[in-house]
């Protein structure tokens, strides 16, 4: 079966989100600041689970979308208050966020429901 467009964007959203988050964990760690433990490791989670998800939208993922949208929200969430409460730079939380919120629409969409239910015939 074919790769839907809606399950290759997920995809490059989901690899997008991780990539800054790396950026990210780089920037934290060469500007030290009160919370530098803190910003690390909320950079290093969130590219983890930006990595998990870009996965979800793959060929052989193996989560149904209630799992996919259930950790599109997880994740949009530790990025609206990790922004809030000023663990992570105004610049990063707004930039992955919105790209969560990409990821979000992308994965309630009807293309990647019929993908995510069909079994791998490969």
């Amino acid at each position: 079966m074919k790769t839907s467009k809606a399950m290759t964007a997920g995809f490059v959203f989901g690899i997008l989100g991780g990539l800054v988050a790396m950026f990210s964990l780089v920037y934290c760690y060469y500007t030290p600041d009160q919370f530098e433990l803190m910003n690390i490791s909320l950079s290093m989670l969130s590219a983890v689970l930006f990595f998990a998800i870009a996965g979800a939208f793959t060929k052989t993922g193996q989560w149904s979308q209630n799992i996919l949208m259930f950790m599109a929200f997880v994740t949009a969430g530790i990025m609206v208050a990790g922004t809030f409460v000023d663990y992570y730079p105004l610049w990063f939380g707004i930039i992955e966020t919105a790209i969560a919120a990409l990821i979000i629409a992308v994965a309630s969409s009807t293309a990647v429901k019929r993908r995510l239910e069909v079994p791998l015939r490969d």
